[in-house]
């Protein structure tokens, strides 16, 4: 296991390096997708002042929902974002130089791939958490649980991409289905937590995660809620290990393109 971390890391460094070699390409991309997501919290606060608290749900919640979901998608697809490459390694037979590799093969094609807007995500994210553990005026305490739902939600948000990529396995072009798939998956994420109550918050929650990227880690720390801190650590966690069995089971379905190639 630890093998496999030095590796992701030492990737994920070589990576970086890679992309700021262009710099000013590197910085448009972080300082543009971090742009791009103020529009999201200009939207939700002016919904929230028009139509007032939704559920317990402040313009501070929306804030920290954004600073969750944006960190997490951050973090999983600049550091490994081969993951969305999954589908086209699969469709053009590249596949097939990641089974050759020694190193884990989930590993090896997560961090095939980095994604420099990803790092506006995560610079985003923290300045949205920030925000908002100002905003509620947290205590020690509190911030202490954003800290750890941040790394519960980033296992989850991994574990969820992790699975939907792997149906990648199943179909001939599989980016319509992946796309449609996670899309499914990351907008409820962002959307106004008040929102999900009876049956689509229990689909939300254990059907489509979505909830717990954001929504339910904002109200952990709001109400400082143990019982929802413990259904999240163990949905995470099931999901990581769902997520590996699936992947898994790709791989032995998964037939050589044995396309001829010549030349590098």
């Amino acid at each position: 296991m630890m093998k496999e971390l030095r590796f992701a890391l030492y990737a994920t460094k070589k990576n970086i390096q890679g992309s700021a070699e262009l710099r000013t390409s590197f910085l448009t991309n972080i300082a543009g997708m971090a742009i791009n997501n103020t529009a999201f919290i200009i939207i939700w606060v002016f919904f929230v002042k028009s139509v007032g608290v939704v559920n317990g749900w402040t313009s501070a919640d929306i804030i920290g929902l954004l600073g969750f979901g944006t960190l997490s998608f951050g973090v999983v697809f600049s550091a490994a974002a081969g993951i969305r490459k999954l589908a086209d390694y699969v469709a053009n037979g590249r596949f097939d130089h990641f089974m050759l590799s020694p190193k884990n093969l989930l590993v090896r094609i997560a961090t095939s791939s980095f994604n420099a807007s990803g790092v506006g995500d995560i610079i985003f994210g923290i300045a949205c958490l920030t925000t908002y553990a100002l905003l509620i005026h947290a205590s020690i305490y509190q911030v202490l649980l954003i800290v750890l739902l941040i790394a519960i939600s980033t296992i989850m948000f991994l574990s969820i991409a992790v699975a939907i990529y792997s149906v990648s396995f199943l179909f001939t072009d599989a980016n319509p289905v992946t796309s449609g798939l996670f899309e499914l998956f990351f907008t409820p994420s962002i959307f106004h937590g008040g929102a999900f109550h009876g049956v689509t918050r229990v689909i939300f929650t254990f059907i489509v995660p979505s909830l717990v990227v954001g929504a339910l880690p904002v109200e952990i720390v709001r109400n400082i809620s143990l019982e929802k801190l413990l259904l999240v650590s163990v949905l995470s966690f099931v999901w990581f290990f769902v997520s590996l069995k699936l992947f898994s089971m790709g791989v032995k379905k998964y037939e050589s393109s044995n396309f001829m190639t010549f030349g590098g």
